[in-house]
């Protein structure tokens, strides 16, 4: 071999050399960039969850602060509310032989009845619900609550329905947070019902895949749209012109109280809610 042809082969090798070398270093740089991407890419998470828990410190202290004041505010109603019910339960008394007065009087009651709702919302929702279980007769809790929304009913031209056929007479639960869960959910279903629908109240105990309690309510209103969906029982949300918000944070807490869970199903025929309790063994 001459010296050129040496020479040919060296610079040959050489350059062969640097291929192998450029592709080495094109590959760890494709791998530096992509891992600086993804550090960048978890940093930037890091700093919004970062933002996301300072953002939640700050409203549950905002929450806990309206919390406290609403509970003073409505310890402070209660009292004189008190009174205002025991003299028109005197006044019924006194007028029951004049219709004018006695549905004058109905109405003032009805109006207490709706503050006492109002007040002992902002009661559960200023403080963790402590169920206290025992054996309930569930078609009667719910057939008890008819009385308190039936003028809403008839003004709304709302027909009522309730389905408990196929359940045992007595469940095991907390039946004052019960009939507040029932409350909420059938008075939210009243207000989006205005001109006339139908509403539903089922019940049924289940086996699989585990013994539950499952309470449906669902109405023939206009839905609940996509996008209020995932804020739906946020305390303070509501889609209504009217009312606090607080009603479907409260169904909420009442319902993880008992062990359970709240999922609602909605489209432009109505929505439906659907609330699952365990079972509990006292019960059987």
């Amino acid at each position: 071999m001459t010296v050129k042809d040496n020479k040919v082969a060296l610079l040959e090798e050489a350059f062969n050399e640097f291929n192998t070398r450029s592709f080495e270093l094109e590959r760890s740089y494709k791998l530096l960039k992509s891992e600086a991407k993804r550090l960048k890419s978890e940093l930037k998470a890091s700093h919004a969850e970062k933002e996301r828990f300072r953002e939640e410190a700050e409203r549950n202290h905002r929450l806990a602060a309206v919390g406290e004041m609403a509970a003073r505010m409505a310890h402070e109603l209660r009292n004189p509310l008190g009174s205002i019910e025991l003299f028109t339960a005197l006044l019924k008394k006194s007028v029951h032989d004049q219709p004018k007065e006695s549905a004058w009087v109905d109405h003032l009651s009805m109006a207490i009845h709706a503050m006492e709702y109002a007040i002992t919302n902002l009661l559960l929702f200023t403080g963790k619900p402590q169920p206290q279980f025992r054996r309930v007769d569930l078609r009667n809790t719910i057939l008890s609550l008819r009385p308190f929304v039936d003028h809403l009913l008839q003004q709304n031209k709302i027909t009522w329905q309730e389905n408990t056929a196929t359940l045992s007479k007595t469940v095991w639960c907390d039946e004052d947070l019960l009939k507040q869960i029932l409350l909420n959910l059938i008075l939210n279903a009243i207000d989006v019902m205005p001109d006339g629908g139908h509403l539903e109240i089922s019940a049924e105990a289940t086996e699989r895949p585990q013994a539950d309690l499952v309470l449906s309510v669902s109405d023939t209103g206009t839905g609940i749209p996509e996008k209020a969906l995932s804020r739906l029982f946020d305390p303070f949300f509501t889609t209504k012109d009217k009312g606090t918000g607080l009603g479907l944070s409260i169904v909420q807490n009442a319902v993880a109280a008992h062990g359970g869970t709240i999922q609602v199903k909605s489209n432009h025929q109505g929505a439906c809610f659907i609330i699952r309790f365990p079972l509990h063994q006292e019960a059987a």
